[in-house]
């Protein structure tokens, strides 16, 4: 899928970022795209600020796994959170083809492990966009 020529550089820019470590570059596209119009762009905006929450979050609690002390008020807030983040995709895909929102609700939504993993590897890339938008907020200061 051809992105908006401000879309393709704002992905160059995250590839230079994250130092070509994009695992969904097409797929963040597609984001970024839907999330250019107006009455969509602080749901973009905010599915980056929890992209950035929910990647930290998950890799808190591999890190102190089950048995850690706190790990169940951080599994609650992030599948709270996680819920969140699905509403918001299918927000930003509401105006996308049927074939982009089936592939997104097959890769990205689906109640599976494979689903799950898959947007665990979206949001990681999310977050490198969040980055993107305070670095860019920093040099405009």
């Amino acid at each position: 899928m051809a992105h908006h020529p401000s879309t393709t550089a704002i992905l160059d820019n995250l590839d230079a970022l994250s130092q070509r470590r994009l695992h969904r570059r097409e797929d963040i596209g597609v984001l970024l795209d839907l999330g250019a119009h107006a009455e969509l762009a602080d749901i973009l905006q905010d599915l980056a600020f929890l992209a950035k929450f929910l990647t930290r979050t998950f890799g808190i609690m591999q890190r102190i796994g089950r048995e850690g002390n706190g790990y169940d008020r951080l599994e609650s807030e992030f599948a709270l959170n996680l819920d969140v983040v699905r509403g918001h995709v299918r927000t930003l895909l509401g105006s996308a083809p049927d074939d982009i929102r089936d592939r997104f609700a097959a890769s990205y939504l689906a109640m599976t492990p494979n689903g799950l993993s898959n947007l665990i590897a979206l949001l990681g890339d999310l977050t490198w966009y969040k980055n993107w938008l305070l670095d860019s907020k920093q040099a405009r200061a």
